[in-house]
């Protein structure tokens, strides 16, 4: 057997097993396998209770759905599967290596296909929707004893998982079913409709098939798990790329709004001086030398938005990356030491040679550490480290900040955006610093969360390309 993935209630995690061919059938799920019917899921519902009930309780929690049949339930674990079956698994074929279900729970198996079976046949008479309610209620009435052999922790209940009709069976209208096929399996009575011995042999030969050990599914774990890496990497670099293409747009817009700009406000600029000549009341000269310092400020502004949109080139040259980080930690440490925060590079002495522009990654690492300087505010530790990776450098600065809240974290590279919430300061020290590492080949990436600091991340090709 496998176990399937977690089941969570509040501070309650339990695992439930499955059957090695039920978790092939899965894994084929998540290989978008063509040849995989619901049919097929409905299938091997039908004769693994455990995976039954951890796919009845998940889509309880998750869509609030309360499939009253087999193949109600494997409808929606065919569109969910996506979603819920996310396994923590490696390439190594051993990372969910099969387990030899203990004798209680091959019992329970048997138990529980062994009920359902004869619930569905003394319901069958009421037709075939009844039956099939019947089926589900009878291979699930041992919720409770399930979640036990799981490991599930006392006091925790199937209520906590399941919909309330599997909760309570007395009353629900497939119970009186379940409960008369306990009844007649514990007698072992004949009826016209039962056959004790065939129910027991069918159940039996449900049972040992649960119990077999397949190998399928440990030829398919390289699969699925390169499948899940791909999926992972597309996520991050999609978010990456949509950054950059909203980056670059805004720096095409900064170009041309800047010079269009920059008309009218020269010709607010020179009436303002004009006026100002001939102007002798000293409160009118005031507001006219407020107007032209805010025409002034606007041109710098602007200035900022057009090196932002179209900065110079960067010169290349091969330096020591170290060099320059232990220069940088010397100019700026001493002035953060008055906002009680302390600046460590913890990179050793070996020299970290790149081909960059020196100014300009001197002046994109010098606004990174500003930033993070303005997040903590007073008393805190901000840490640079540096090392070559794959024929790349690395280059992270973290601080213990309050870190950024994600409906603030899309908008960190943007020019001019302020979330003085978050601690970072209005202006474009940070647009810069994105610009001037995607103008030498490389990215940059945030990790962070509110409370527990934020770290940047430099990733820069080691030769100019």
């Amino acid at each position: 057997m496998r176990l399937l993935p977690t089941l969570v209630s509040g501070e309650f995690r339990v695992s439930l097993p499955t059957a090695d061919r039920s978790a092939a059938v899965l894994a084929r799920v998540l290989l978008d396998d063509s040849s995989l019917t619901v049919d097929l899921l409905a299938e091997t519902l039908a004769v693994d209770p455990s995976l039954a009930l951890w796919a009845t309780a998940r889509s309880y929690q998750r869509d609030r759905q309360e499939p009253r049949t087999i193949a109600e339930l494997a409808g929606w674990l065919e569109s969910a599967a996506a979603a819920v079956l996310w396994w923590e698994v490696t390439s190594d074929p051993t990372a969910s290596a099969h387990i030899a279900p203990s004798d209680s729970i091959a019992e329970l198996v048997k138990t529980a296909l062994e009920t359902a079976d004869v619930a569905a046949l003394l319901a069958s008479i009421h037709g075939q929707a009844a039956a099939e309610c019947a089926y589900l209620a009878g291979l699930l009435h041992d919720a409770e004893r399930w979640l036990h052999e799981a490991g599930s922790p006392p006091g925790i209940a199937a209520r906590d998982l399941l919909p309330p009709w599997l909760c309570d069976l007395d009353s629900a209208p497939c119970g009186q079913f379940v409960q008369q096929a306990r009844a007649l399996i514990s007698s072992g009575e004949a009826t016209e409709e039962h056959d004790p011995a065939a129910s027991h042999r069918r159940a039996e030969r449900s049972q040992r098939r649960w119990q077999r050990r397949g190998g399928l599914l440990a030829r398919m774990l390289p699969r699925i798990a390169e499948r899940m890496r791909r999926l992972n990497d597309l996520e991050h670099r999609f978010e990456e790329l949509l950054e950059t293409e909203k980056l670059a747009a805004m720096a095409e817009f900064a170009a041309g709004a800047g010079h269009e700009i920059n008309n009218p406000l020269a010709i607010v600029a020179g009436r303002a001086q004009l006026l100002l000549t001939d102007e002798t009341d000293p409160e009118r000269r005031r507001e006219l030398a407020v107007i032209n310092a805010q025409v002034k400020r606007a041109y710098e502004m602007i200035a900022d938005m057009r090196l932002f949109a179209r900065p110079p080139m960067p010169q290349f040259a091969r330096i020591d990356l170290s060099a320059l980080l232990v220069a940088l930690v010397t100019d700026l440490a001493p002035g953060l030491l008055e906002q009680a925060i302390t600046l460590e590079y913890s990179g050793g002495g070996e020299p970290i040679e790149i081909e960059a522009d020196a100014a300009q990654l001197n002046v994109a690492l010098r606004s990174i550490c500003r930033n993070s300087a303005e997040a903590i505010s007073h008393q805190g530790r901000i840490e640079i480290m540096a090392a070559a990776r794959d024929g790349d450098v690395e280059i992270g600065i973290s601080d213990n900040g309050p870190g950024i809240a994600p409906e603030h974290r899309r908008h960190v590279f943007d020019p001019f955006y302020s979330s003085r919430q978050a601690g970072r300061g209005l202006g474009l020290g940070l647009s810069k610093a994105w610009r001037i590492v995607t103008m030498h080949g490389g990215r940059i990436t945030i990790d962070t969360e509110p409370g527990h600091g934020t770290k940047f991340t430099i990733r820069l090709p080691a030769t100019k390309l």
